[in-house]
């Protein structure tokens, strides 16, 4: 209503933030490679000057997505509300740098880092603008005391089975105590029977089968 019929109207999400721009401190350039890029082609009065613009990132060969602010909105507004809410979560206390990092550890970083480069407003946007994002926090602290119950539930289970495992343990060492015993016990009876006749028991045997002989 604003713009006359000459002028054209282009919705573009390039679905990588600052942390991703180029800049001297950068060793390498930075690759767009692969990135998403998501237009809607609203009101195009001159295509030559819209192609023109969509060209800048085919060359650097970002994954070029066409779809309407609706279905953005509905296919991405969740998952880039998530992903910024995990990165603000995660900072740098929780994620200290490492000489050595495992592949998902680096991925942590780099969404801590990205989430960092943004702004809060920013943020608060896809918070304010988004309807589920209140059920998302809801979901997120669910879950994390869903871990939380599931790690005290293994401890306590584990302290459990070490307990039995020890009162197994002692129950067994009690019995090998008490055998012991009584096969002490009947060796002390076998020699006082032997002592008290003055001869082995086996002895006495020997000498029976002679007189019968």
């Amino acid at each position: 209503q604003n713009f006359g019929p000459d002028v054209d109207i282009l919705c573009s999400n390039p679905m990588f933030g600052p942390s991703l721009s180029d800049n001297n401190e950068s060793p390498s350039p930075v690759s767009w490679d692969g990135l998403p890029m998501i237009y809607e082609k609203v009101r195009i009065a001159d295509m030559r000057r819209c192609d023109k613009f969509l060209s800048i990132f085919e060359r650097e060969r970002c994954q070029m997505v066409e779809m309407t602010a609706e279905q953005h909105d509905a296919s991405t507004s969740d998952a880039e509300f998530v992903t910024h809410l995990t990165g603000r979560l995660l900072d740098r206390q929780l994620l200290p740098p490492t000489p050595v990092m495992s592949k998902e550890y680096a991925a942590l970083c780099d969404v801590a880092d990205m989430t960092a480069a943004d702004s809060f407003d920013l943020f608060y946007g896809m918070f304010k603008y988004n309807s589920r994002a209140k059920d998302l926090l809801k979901k997120m602290r669910e879950n994390i005391a869903k871990v939380e119950r599931q790690l005290a539930a293994k401890e306590a289970y584990l302290a459990a089975s070490a307990e039995m495992k020890n009162n197994d343990r002692k129950q067994l060492i009690e019995e090998c105590k008490i055998l012991l015993r009584e096969v002490a016990s009947s060796s002390n009876i076998a020699a006082k029977v032997e002592e008290k006749d003055g001869k082995p028991a086996e002895s006495k045997i020997t000498e029976t089968s002679q007189k019968e002989s």
